[in-house]
C-alpha cells in the first residue's frame, strides 16, 4: 500500500462518522431469541438500518453522536476509546461536547461516553463533571443526550460508585484565552494524527484472541479499583441439557463450553459478561439466570454447569 493509499485511508476514516460495527458481537447477527434493535432505537437521525441479520450504518445520515455505542448489549458498535480516556485523564474527570462553551477538555457530543468510560474516569478521580450544549437544538446528538447520560453513569456504578454531575453551558474553570485555543487546537491535531498512523499498515484495531473488548477492559479497570461491584453474571439452574445454544448466541464469548471425558462442562468468564440477557431469552430449557457477580469473581472464569448431556448416547 502506496503513500496516497494511506494518506486517502486516513482521510476517509477522518471523515467517517460511524462507529465501528463488529458483526460477530451484534445480538442480530448472533440470532439471539428476540433479537436487538436498541441502536435503532436510539439514534436520533435515523442512521441505523436493521438488514439482513445485520446492522447498517448511513454515513451520510451518521452524526458521530455515539448514542448506539452505549446501549449496545455486546459491545458491536464502538469508537476508539482511548483518547476519550486521554481528555477525561487530562481533564481531571472533566470534560465538554462540542458545543459548550469553557476551557477544557471536549469530545464531539457526551453520548459518546460509556459506562466504562464514566467508571474509570470515577476510579481515578472521584467526580466527573459533564458540561453540554443545548442538546433541544443540537444537530449532533439531539434532546435524549441528558437523558442517556443518566442511564450511562447508572450503569457506570455497576462497576464503580462514580459520582456523575452534568451541567449546561459552560464548563467550570477558566475561560480558554488565545494561546491556550491554540494549543488545545494542536494538541487535538497531534492526537489525531498519532489515532490514524498506526491504522495505515495494517487494520489493527481487532482484539487480540481472547482479549476483551476496550469497554470491557475499562469497566474491569474501574472495578478492581472499586470497594464492591455489581458486575453482572449468569447461573445455570438444574435442567441444563448442555447444549450448546448460550454459547452461540454469547456476543462477547464469555459462555465457553468443553468436553472432558463423558461430561460436557460449562464455563463463564465474568469479565466478558455484559449482562445482554441473550443466553437467558435463548435457552431452551429456560434455566439460566442473571444476577450480580462480587468483586473477587470478576478475573475468573466460573464453572455454571457440569454434566453428561441426555443426548450423549444418541
Amino acid at each position: 500500500m502506496g503513500l496516497l493509499d494511506n494518506l486517502l485511508n486516513a482521510f476517509l476514516k477522518a471523515t467517517d462518522p460511524r462507529p465501528r460495527y463488529t458483526e460477530a458481537r451484534c445480538l442480530l447477527y448472533k440470532n439471539s431469541v428476540g433479537g436487538c434493535d436498541r441502536c435503532y432505537g436510539v439514534c436520533p437521525k435515523g442512521a441505523v438500518r436493521l438488514e439482513g441479520w445485520r446492522v447498517e450504518l448511513d454515513e451520510v445520515l451518521c452524526t458521530g453522536c455515539g448514542l448506539c455505542t452505549g446501549v449496545c448489549p455486546g459491545v458491536a458498535l464502538e469508537y476508539p476509546l482511548g483518547g476519550i480516556q486521554e481528555a477525561l485523564i487530562r481533564g481531571k474527570g472533566k470534560l465538554r461536547c462540542s458545543k459548550a462553551e469553557g476551557k477544557g477538555e471536549e469530545v464531539l457530543c457526551l453520548g459518546r461516553l460509556t459506562p466504562g468510560l464514566l467508571a474509570e474516569a470515577g476510579s481515578r478521580f472521584g467526580k466527573v463533571v459533564l458540561a453540554r450544549g443545548e442538546c433541544a437544538t443540537c444537530k449532533v446528538g439531539g434532546p435524549q443526550v441528558p437523558e442517556h447520560l443518566e442511564r450511562m453513569a447508572e450503569e457506570a456504578r455497576r462497576y464503580f460508585p462514580v459520582e456523575v454531575e452534568v451541567v449546561e453551558g459552560e464548563l467550570p474553570g477558566e475561560k480558554v484565552g488565545r494561546r491556550e485555543l491554540f494549543q488545545a487546537l494542536l494538541g487535538s491535531a497531534k492526537r489525531t494524527a498519532a489515532d490514524l498512523v498506526p491504522e495505515l499498515p495494517l487494520p489493527a484495531l481487532e482484539e487480540k484472541e481472547g482479549e476483551l473488548p476496550a469497554e470491557l477492559r475499562l469497566r474491569r479497570l474501574a472495578a478492581s479499583r472499586a470497594p464492591e461491584v455489581r458486575w453482572p453474571r449468569i447461573r445455570v439452574e438444574e435442567g441444563c441439557t448442555l447444549c450448546p445454544v448460550c454459547t452461540n448466541v454469547c456476543p462477547t464469548e464469555a459462555v465457553r463450553r468443553v468436553r472432558e471425558g463423558e461430561e460436557y462442562v460449562l464455563y463463564l468468564q465474568v469479565a466478558a459478561c455484559t449482562g445482554c440477557g441473550a443466553c437467558v431469552e435463548s435457552c431452551p430449557p429456560q434455566v439460566i439466570r442473571l444476577e450480580e457477580a462480587p468483586k473477587e469473581e470478576v478475573g475468573q472464569e466460573l464453572e455454571l454447569f457440569r454434566g453428561k448431556p441426555p443426548w450423549y448416547d444418541l
